[in-house]
């Protein structure tokens, strides 16, 4: 890829990584106003984290629906169109006295939302190919995965200073000025599948099943993320109720696994080039799955052993998103939509489920709860190794 080639497509990765590092915003900045929302319009906690929950679950949903049919639509205009949903619902949410209405637009908003990232995973692993496709996957997740530490911050910020309208506003701006630069720079021509008629929506996911190293991976991803969210969901119980850690200090507890994250993908991004995908997906998923067992032992023992455990888990974390995205994109050529589309509805059924599941602490001990998902992991893993090996 010549110099003349490359800068669109450089353009084209970087406002794709920074469009969905605003989905994650959007999804994260909203947390540290939930008890100002709920006094404002008067109304249960219940009622408000339905917002939260809905808007994951709506953005699941979308990746199954816009997956059939993303290849052979024009990729710029579906995200234009996501930042009008994005746009429109946020301005709505920041002025309307009414608890219905401001649902029904969070509702709008997690639809524009749930576009984006497919959408940009999609375009990438079409506009890279290779090693250079690894390696812009990483990127992507890196500026992906500084969101979820950025935007409770950012939040907390915006909304001491000028309420939950103010965060509204924030992501309106920020929203209106995404559109105005994807509409006037974003390269055109970019993403749309020319090879003939689209499937229909069974023959698609008969194609994506029927593929063993895409179907595992995608079914590999689920527990990932289902465990990293129930790790995520126990640690403040953990830190507040076993530690005693305040509050204020929780927060900054979660940066070690941020920063680690981010290194993992940053190590990724070197290493793929130098060994083959299937024997690194296999290699990480083995350590992670130690690591958890690792976990589920000593998390309650030392506060300076579950730092360096998190900080291990959060580098192998880092690399799970860009690589599974990878294997998938290699291994699915007509169908890549779509697998990439079930690859984020099953990721994001994961974390919702596994958020819900921490809830078993208090019926179980935490010890045998983790020790037995760092074990299933490990059973899953080696059999991802046999299957990946038969074929």
């Amino acid at each position: 890829m010549n110099q003349e080639q490359a800068q669109p497509r450089i353009l084209a990765l970087y406002l794709l990584s920074i469009s969905s590092f605003f989905v994650s915003l959007n999804q994260n900045i909203y947390t540290p106003a939930i008890p100002l929302i709920r006094d404002s319009f008067h109304v249960s906690i219940n009622w408000v984290n339905f917002t939260v929950s809905s808007f994951i679950f709506i953005i699941a949903l979308i990746q199954i629906v816009l997956g059939t049919v993303i290849d052979s639509n024009n990729q710029k205009r579906l995200l234009m169109l996501s930042f009008v949903f994005i746009s429109i619902s946020t301005i709505v949410c920041a002025f309307t006295t009414n608890f219905i209405l401001f649902m029904i637009f969070r509702i709008v908003q997690a639809i524009g939302a749930g576009i984006i990232p497919l959408v940009a995973i999609n375009m990438i692993s079409r506009l890279f190919e290779g090693e250079t496709r690894g390696s812009a996957m990483s990127t992507y997740q890196i500026l992906l995965t500084l969101a979820p530490a950025l935007a409770p911050i950012l939040g907390g910020i915006l909304g001491e200073h000028f309420g939950y309208q103010g965060i509204f506003l924030f992501l309106f701006v920020i929203s209106t000025a995404l559109l105005i630069f994807i509409a006037y720079t974003f390269p055109n021509g970019y993403g749309i599948n020319k090879q003939g008629k689209p499937k229909r929506f069974t023959q698609t996911y008969h194609s994506i099943f029927s593929n063993r190293i895409g179907l595992i991976t995608i079914l590999v991803s689920f527990f990932v993320f289902f465990i990293y969210f129930a790790i995520l969901v126990y640690l403040p119980i953990l830190l507040n109720d076993h530690y005693h850690i305040s509050l204020q200090s929780i927060g900054l507890l979660y940066l070690p696994l941020t920063v680690s994250m981010i290194i993992g993908s940053m190590i990724f991004k070197r290493i793929q080039k130098k060994m083959p995908l299937k024997k690194l997906f296999t290699m990480v998923l083995l350590i992670m799955s130690l690591l958890i067992i690792v976990f589920g032992f000593l998390h309650t023992k030392s506060l300076i052993a579950l730092s360096i455990l998190l900080f291990m888990y959060g580098i192998t974390l880092g690399f799970a998103p860009p690589l599974f995205s990878t294997v998938i994109s290699n291994e699915y050529q007509e169908e890549r939509g779509a697998a990439l589309g079930l690859f984020n509805f099953v990721r994001y059924s994961g974390m919702a489920i596994g958020g819900m599941f921490a809830g078993l602490n208090q019926m179980f001990s935490s010890s045998l709860i983790f020790t037995s998902l760092g074990l299933l992991l490990l059973l899953i893993s080696l059999f991802q190794y046999l299957s990946v090996k038969k074929s």
